[in-house]
């Protein structure tokens, strides 16, 4: 009995805690049900098109999904009541609770063309709408997709009056930038480049970093920098995290392959010996070989590029790294590019979020082989070397003619040539913002800048230069360091009050300048084994003959700066700002300078007379008036400088003496621009068409150059002085259109044209001045040896000078017409300034890009194409080849009639025969495209494969290799010379993953 009545006291507790435990479970299921909610909708913009790979977050948490093709999501939330994030680049962000809804639809409103839409401006952002002066945004969305190699592929024919210019096919070449034309003979030309507020090299830079380029054109804007703004400013701000955030990683790669754009018809083995068997008169005999020499210096280039990003957070921290690595390959044997890049930005915010700390650190290598120069000299006797000649000899020595006037075998050139040529950069940035006062914070940013080369180059025994020279093995080792140190203080204010806001800036800024570095060389090795790694081994040391140097300069440069911006009802805007700068390089009378600007904005479609016009989204008048400069480029100008040089005897012995080197110039300052600016905004039809036009005055004054000057009064024969004036002016166009927008199929366009007319005003005064206003310049090279261009007060930069043929004698003799119209055959006794004259101009004046992106459901596509015209090319190439009197390799084209009346039987020559029409459009970039549907997999948000080519097509006259050329010296413009290392075309593969 008690034994049952045990077995049920028993049974009836496990009953009891059984019902418990159920009902515990049912508990916890229940509130795990009611705790993930699932949540779905579709997100479209606002012409009710779906956006896909919209961001979908529960706040607070790192659970997220994206939106498919069809704008759908689903996700299952984590909390009681939580609130979504949705967001996508080029749309405003929205955060929405989800007060128990199971069903979210949204509309998010695009930025595109938004006058909400925020720009960088001079240490600090702006709202589009308030903007006054000429600047130019461009975001990731609109970056040229494909393979890239730095900032400034992203945006070529983006900006209007900003050219981007390579010409140049070596993996190491860096771009000709130009803003708004030349306005300096001496100083840079460049635009200011500055990384998230700090100067830097515009490839230091991951392109896959990089968030948005904003350029700032003219002077109204540029003047907040100084002696550095003159030439306009490129801002790059990388990516950053500044909002809550899942972890996200996104893997991007690609593969090209390139080989070169086009080749130059010389003649090869079986054209030379047909015209040798025709009696044709040839420098060479037939060699027995049939030798492509271009093919045995180059072959296809290959390049990958992998590239790692991961970011995330919360409101309060938040990360964003980035790795980069690309290894490019390029057509000729030993030219390569490697780079390493990484970047880590991190934010914090601490009490109550009036403190916000950014920290972002930039490290980069980059490893180059075979300089350009090098490639480029072998280029030339490629195509100069006989087609029937053997590479090798019998005895397995390269078969070389060094009795022959600069006839070098191209592949010992490459073979016996060693380059290495390593650069590297760090950058520390730390930034500090205090929220003072509602309105009122203050900045500190703090940098350091560290750039350092270590380049090696050495030629071996069997290299043409020691045949010719005995030299007998040749090394040098060059280092460089640049350290710069940065500080700046900024304050800002913003209030509104009524209709009314105002915005005050002011600020410090620091800049320390440390260059050092150190070469040395030598010849007459006992062996190759060393190369460049062990110089003292050269015989040249012990017999006096080596050399080596260093040097270490600094300067300082200090800026006190203030802005201040009034806007009335949303309506009127008005700018002013100021920069008193300061340099260690300025001369002793001038070390401080002022750099105003002012520049005001009318929204004219906010008026009542347009009030009633809804198809003006925004029409906004622009005037702006500013002051920038150029700073003198070396340390030191303005002082008397000393070299050792030669020795005299004194006191019984041989002391080293000491000559002068420069002259002191206590005037020596910056060079200074002002420039007016005057703009139109313009939006219609919801946007669908929008644009801008600006049409600018530039006047460059305090030009620097060297001018001779007597010895004495002068300790050294020239100086350098500000003297000259320069005047640019011109127009921009962009417009943007949207012509075809439905729900499977959207059409972009953009279009930049721009125009710019330069003219040298002045180049002497009264105390220095040029003989007779002009200074001829530039140089065909040997054996011609001429002067190309004319430096003329009253002319344009870039005028080619020579002599202006016109016909052909029946033997083949030059015809050329004087200024006066008085036709010569041509004999070297002509070869005067006297039967010279401009032969057209070596700039072009206008340039165009069009952008074009088509998106149908998962595939887009995009076209970019660029083009210049209204200028000249000398083809330097022709000008050397194309003639049939020559002792080298000739162009095919060297026996065809000059005027369609003679054979040429001349020597060389520079002839305007040989000034070409350069005009051209240019298929730039063509991408292509897909988008994929990534639902079936759990931890892929996006995916993007892409097929791109580069520098597809060009339709031109010019007969050269590619009409984009090298554009380095500002008084030699439009040389496309014989050593180069030709433009290529490449094709790309490419994949983005996002996880």
């Amino acid at each position: 009995m008690r034994l049952t009545n045990h077995c049920s006291g028993i049974m009836k507790n496990l009953f009891f805690r059984k019902k418990v435990f159920h009902t515990f479970f049912f508990l916890f299921v229940f509130c795990i049900s009611f705790a993930q909610h699932k949540i779905k909708g579709i997100i479209k913009d606002n012409n009710n098109v779906p956006i896909s790979g919209v961001t979908v977050l529960e706040k607070e948490t790192s659970n997220s999904v994206v939106t498919d093709f069809d704008g759908n999501y689903e996700i299952t939330t984590k909390g009681g009541n939580p609130t979504l994030i949705f967001s996508f680049m080029g749309f405003v962000t929205k955060e929405v609770k989800v007060d128990g809804r199971g069903t979210i639809n949204l509309s998010l409103q695009s930025m595109v063309n938004d006058l909400s839409e925020v720009v960088v401006v001079g240490y600090g952002t702006q709202k589009k709408a308030r903007v006054t002066s000429a600047i130019a945004s461009i975001k990731e969305k609109d970056f040229t997709k494909g393979a890239t190699r730095d900032a400034s592929d992203l945006i070529r024919g983006k900006v209007a009056g900003l050219t981007i210019s390579n010409g140049s096919g070596d993996p190491s070449a860096e771009p000709t930038i130009l803003l708004r034309g030349i306005s300096s003979l001496k100083g840079s030309n460049a635009p200011l480049v500055l990384i998230n507020g700090v100067p830097g090299g515009i490839n230091t830079v991951s392109p896959n970093d990089i968030a948005s380029i904003d350029v700032l054109k003219d002077a109204s804007a540029a003047a907040i920098y100084g002696t550095r703004g003159a030439n306009g400013v490129i801002l790059i701000t990388t990516k950053t995290v500044n909002k809550e955030m899942a972890p996200t990683l996104t893997y991007s790669t690609y593969a090209s392959i390139s080989n070169f754009y086009n080749k130059a018809d010389f003649l090869n083995a079986g054209q030379y010996r047909n015209l040798l068997s025709q009696g044709t008169k040839l420098p060479f005999t037939d060699g027995g070989t049939s030798t492509d020499w271009l093919d045995e210096i180059s072959g296809s280039g290959f390049t990958q590029s992998h590239n790692l990003d991961i970011k995330g957070g919360t409101g309060r921290t938040n990360y964003a790294v980035n790795l980069n690595y690309m290894d490019q390959g390029g057509i000729f044997n030993g030219t390569s590019n490697k780079e390493y890049r990484f970047s880590f930005d991190v934010n914090h915010k601490m009490f109550n979020d009036k403190l916000k700390i950014n920290l972002n650190l930039l490290n980069g290598t980059q490893k180059m082989g075979i300089s350009e120069g090098t490639a480029g000299y072998a280029y030339r006797q490629a195509m100069i070397r006989n087609p029937t000649a053997p590479v090798y000899n019998a005895d397995g020595t390269y078969n070389e003619d060094i009795n022959k006037f600069q006839y070098y075998n191209p592949v010992a050139i490459m073979n016996e040539t060693k380059e290495d040529r390593d650069n590297t950069w760090q950058r520390f940035t730390a930034n500090l913002t205090l929220d003072l006062l509602p309105g009122w914070d203050a900045g500190l940013m703090l940098a350091k800048n560290k750039n350092s080369a270590l380049n090696g180059y050495s030629e071996t025994k069997k290299h043409y230069s020691n045949t010719l020279n005995g030299r007998n093995g040749v090394a040098s080792r060059n280092t460089g360091d640049t350290d710069r140190d940065f500080l700046e203080f900024t304050s800002k204010y913003n209030k509104k009050i009524a209709k009314h806001e105002f915005t005050v800036l002011g600020g410090y800024s620091y800049q320390y300048t440390v260059n050092q570095g150190f070469s040395a060389y030598n010849f007459d090795f006992p062996t190759d084994a060393f190369s460049y790694n062990n110089l003292g081994a050269g015989n040249a040391l012990s017999d006096g003959k080596a050399s080596m140097g260093s040097y270490k300069n600094d300067d300082k440069l200090i800026g006190f700066f203030g802005r201040a911006n009034y806007n009335f009802d949303s309506k009127y805007d008005f700018l002013f700002s100021i920069r008193r700068e300061g340099s260690s390089k300025f001369g002793e009378n001038h070390k401080w300078g002022n750099f105003p600007a002012v520049s005001a904005g009318w929204s004219m479609h906010k008026e009542s007379f347009l009030k009633d016009a809804s198809y003006v989204n925004n029409l906004k008048l622009r005037a702006g008036y500013g002051i920038t400069g150029v700073i003198p480029g070396a340390s030191y100008m303005s002082q008397t400088l000393y070299n050792y040089n030669g020795y005299f005897f004194n006191d019984g012995k041989w002391v080293k003496g000491l000559v002068p080197a420069s002259n002191p110039n206590p005037d020596l300052r910056w060079e200074k621009t002002a420039e007016v600016n005057i703009g139109v905004d313009f939006g219609f039809l919801e946007n669908r068409i929008s644009g801008s036009v600006d049409f600018y005055s530039k006047k460059t004054s305090d030009m620097l150059w060297d001018y001779n000057v007597p010895t004495p009064p002068y300790l050294y024969s020239s100086i350098t002085a500000n003297v000259g004036k320069m005047e640019n002016k011109g127009f921009e166009i962009l417009l943007n259109t949207v012509p075809v927008k439905s729900k499977n199929f959207i059409w972009n366009s953009s279009m930049t044209f721009s125009h710019n007319e330069n003219k040298l005003t002045s180049l002497s005064n009264d105390l220095y001045a040029i003989d007779k206003n002009f200074i001829n310049t530039g140089n065909t090279g040997d054996p011609i040896s001429f002067s190309t261009h004319r430096l003329e007060v009253g002319q344009s930069i870039g005028n080619f000078w020579g002599l202006k043929s016109v016909d052909i004698t029946t033997d083949g003799k030059w015809i050329i017409e004087t200024a006066d119209g008085t036709r010569k055959t041509l004999t070297p006794a002509l070869y005067n300034d006297e039967n010279k004259q401009y032969l057209g101009n070596g700039i072009p004046k206008y340039y165009a890009g069009w952008t074009n992106t088509f998106t149908y459901k998962n595939f887009d596509l995009s076209m970019v194409l660029t083009g210049a015209f209204d200028f000249k090319i000398l083809n330097s190439q022709r000008m050397f080849y194309e003639n049939p009197t020559i002792s080298y390799n000739m162009l095919s084209s060297a026996f065809d009639k000059v005027y369609d009346k003679a054979v040429l039987n001349y020597n060389q020559t520079y002839v305007s025969y040989y000034l070409e029409k350069g005009d051209y459009v240019k298929v730039d970039n063509i991408t292509l495209s897909y988008n994929f549907d990534v639902k079936p997999f759990k931890i892929i948000n996006a995916m993007r494969l892409y097929m791109s080519g580069n520098n597809l097509a060009t339709f031109t006259k010019y007969k050269g290799l590619d009409p984009e050329i090298k554009r380095e010296d500002p008084l030699s413009q439009g040389m496309d010379n014989r050593d180069k290392y030709p433009s290529t075309t490449s094709f790309t593969l490419g994949l983005n993953v996002t996880f």
